[in-house]
């Protein structure tokens, strides 16, 4: 048996730093989304952005957070941890919505968040080898694509797309 096969053999079965990496930082990335849009549902007024921001909690961030946490707990690896939800007391109730940012800004700023998160969706993929993990991580990125297109297709209904320079 040459080196290079059973360093292979042996290396095939462990997650390697590059995807423990991706996953930990999708994971803390998803943390943050959590409690960002947790802030902004109790912020906002328009009730589709409302809608969109608990579709994106509910159908995206905590399943992810919860299917990466459990891949990494398979792999004796420690989990980023989930703060306790302390914002969930405001969400939904009769505060004065947009008295620190408006729903423009939200969307604005909720289409940036989700920006970077597909970059770092991205990079976990090329950097993952293992099929397991480079498969969830592709699941993960299918799904914010598909939830970045509704978002952006909400945002150009209601006229919040700042528009990019022109040339």
């Amino acid at each position: 048996m040459k080196l290079n096969d059973f360093l292979s053999d042996r290396q095939s079965d462990k997650m390697h730093w590059g995807e423990a990496i991706s996953l930990w930082n999708i994971a803390r990335f998803k943390i943050l989304g959590l409690t960002i849009s947790e802030i902004f549902l109790a912020q906002a007024k328009d009730r589709d952005l409302i809608k969109s921001l608990n579709q994106g909690v509910e159908l995206l961030i905590v399943p992810h957070i919860e299917k990466i946490q459990k891949l990494m707990h398979v792999e004796g690896l420690e989990v980023p941890t989930v703060p306790q939800r302390k914002n969930l007391d405001v969400v939904g109730k009769n505060i004065e919505p947009n008295t620190l940012i408006q729903d423009d800004e939200i969307a604005n700023n909720i289409r940036e968040v989700y920006r970077f998160g597909l970059t770092l969706g991205m990079r976990g993929v090329t950097d993952s080898t293992r099929d397991d993990v480079r498969e969830l991580i592709w699941q993960i990125l299918s799904e914010d694509c598909r939830g970045f297109d509704a978002m952006i297709k909400l945002h150009r209904q209601k006229n919040w797309l700042i528009p990019p320079p022109t040339v």
